[in-house]
């Protein structure tokens, strides 16, 4: 099946949105079209509808062509997009697995998608083996989540590499918490699935800002992927999805590299105490090893440990997710001073 077969027919003969500044690449220029308000407030024009000054920050902090780029309200966005552009309503469907991130089925039931859920094995990894046996001729997507949410362990990228050889829809891999793993290293790194794009274009990789580079408050998704399918996520995209405050402060931010390397080291170094400090707590049934910015643990009196680390001050997530995660906590690795007030609480509990 080639691309054209994997894209909805509507959004092949689509006419995208276009702004009449498209037309024009000077400088010197009176801009009278697009019925702003004329006086400057440093805000008072649209934002840069093709990003193109963050995308080329981007795709060098990523070591990718700017042409692969399509940037999202967050990955949320870029998610939805991806449904829509490829998933025909009560026709098509897309796999996703459990426990992993819940925003894929969602994107999915909104859009009028059958979602096909498969649980996960015990531990933690897609049944690979059975995974054919779940696609059709009407699959469009297969969701991965590498380093998987919210279990934390990364996903072989040679089975991605086998599943690429012989399906015909698009395989996304989303490495939100991919910086963890490789420590900051960039998207060319051999762990990343764009080490990939090149040999399988049906690859799709998605990464976020929100999570080493600590810009979740700015909200901006990043989909690499094959330069027709990106062709096809302009059509659908907004216009200005990403705001100016947001382009700017992102491209300051992409400048700091220095910076990022040393939270995300920070970060990774505060995850290895924590999971020495948790393998000591003995109402944990059990912690699991992760490679994102967070651990998993079990607890069988959860929701009692979870009720009294939010009497204190400390926030933390339920993962009620049967068959087997049924009673987890996931525990974000914060400051070392948040992490030694999380530690001294769970000393400090009496389990009931």
């Amino acid at each position: 099946m080639n691309a054209e077969g994997i894209i909805r027919e509507n959004i092949r003969s689509l006419v995208a949105y276009t702004s009449a500044r498209e037309e024009f690449s000077g400088q010197d220029v009176t801009l009278l079209d697009a019925n702003e308000n004329p006086y400057d407030t440093g805000y008072n024009r649209y934002p840069d509808p093709f990003q193109r000054e963050l995308k080329r920050a981007v795709a060098r902090v990523k070591r990718v062509d700017a042409a692969r780029l399509v940037l999202g309200n967050g990955s949320d966005e870029l998610i939805d997009m991806l449904v829509r552009v490829t998933c025909e309503p009560g026709r098509d469907n897309m796999i996703v697995f459990s426990p992993s991130y819940a925003m894929y089925e969602v994107c999915g039931h909104v859009n009028g998608v059958e979602t096909r859920s498969l649980d996960l094995d015990a531990n933690f990894e897609p049944r690979w083996d059975a995974l054919p046996g779940a696609i059709d001729g009407h699959t469009r997507l297969v969701f991965l989540c590498s380093p998987n949410n919210p279990t934390g362990n990364r996903w072989p990228l040679e089975r991605v590499r086998e599943l690429a050889g012989r399906f015909d829809g698009w395989i996304v891999v989303d490495e939100a918490y991919m910086d963890f793993a490789t420590g900051g290293e960039p998207s060319g790194d051999p762990l990343s699935a764009v080490s990939l794009l090149e040999e399988y274009p049906r690859v799709v990789v998605l990464q976020t800002l929100s999570k080493a580079w600590g810009m979740a408050g700015l909200r901006v998704g990043i989909c690499i992927a094959d330069p027709a399918l990106v062709t096809y996520l302009n059509r659908v995209k907004p216009p200005y999805n990403i705001n100016s405050l947001t382009q700017r402060a992102a491209i300051e931010a992409l400048a700091d590299e220095e910076t990022f390397r040393r939270r995300v080291r920070e970060i990774v170094r505060e995850r290895e105490r924590l999971y020495r400090a948790f393998a000591r707590v003995p109402f944990f049934e059990a912690v699991y090893p992760s490679e994102a910015n967070f651990l998993l643990t079990r607890c069988a009196a959860y929701r009692e440990l979870y009720d009294y680390l939010v009497a204190n001050g400390v926030i933390v997530r339920v993962r009620h997710v049967p068959p087997f995660l049924e009673d987890g906590l996931r525990f974000t690795v914060g400051t070392p001073g948040e992490n030694d007030r999380l530690i001294q609480l769970l000393e400090q509990w009496t389990r009931p």
